[in-house]
């Protein structure tokens, strides 16, 4: 019995540390992160990020992200974008008066950050809002519980075996 509690110990003592070596850190997200968060949001870059910003996160994303998506055609249309708004359009009134309305499609209004509003527990234990470009996607966490279950399950189906038979040489002697 001092074993079986000790073992129970041991493996309480494993998750307590897999827990406490799984918390998030508090660093201020880069801004190439931040590029490819937006990216992976709705597949459009909408807030207004510098060029070295966009470079970094064209360098920087995964090699999938680049073949398979059209990421480097919206990096470089943001840039452009980017680009635009810091020169202008060229040519209006002395007094300025065709300044396009903040909001409008030729002089968008930059997009805060979203925070989480309603965190599931899962969310809250993996620090992220499961809307950036290194979330893990939930299904694998699913799976990933499942067959710790299952594990769980044969060890202690094991070991309860392994107690029978010691109790039944016990007695037969």
């Amino acid at each position: 019995m001092a074993r079986a509690a000790a073992f129970c110990f041991i493996l309480l003592a494993c998750g307590a540390s897999l827990l406490a070596v799984a918390a998030p850190a508090d660093a201020k997200t880069p801004c190439w992160k931040q590029v490819l968060d937006d990216w992976s949001q709705d597949a459009s870059i909408d807030g207004k990020y510098s060029s070295r910003c966009i470079d970094e996160a064209i360098a920087k994303a995964p090699e999938d992200v680049r073949a398979y998506t059209d990421f480097e055609d919206q990096a470089e249309q943001a840039r452009q974008d980017a680009s635009r708004s810091v020169y202008g359009t060229g040519g209006g009134a002395v007094g300025g008066g065709n300044d396009p309305a903040p909001g409008s499609e030729s002089n968008p209004v930059p997009r805060e950050p979203e925070t989480a509003k309603d965190e599931t527990p899962i969310q809250w234990a993996l620090g992220t809002n499961g809307n950036n470009s290194d979330s893990v996607p939930i299904p694998l966490l699913v799976l990933l519980g499942l067959a710790g279950a299952l594990i769980t399950a044969g060890g202690i189906g094991f070991g309860a075996r392994k107690l029978q038979a010691q109790r039944a040489a016990r007695n037969s002697d």
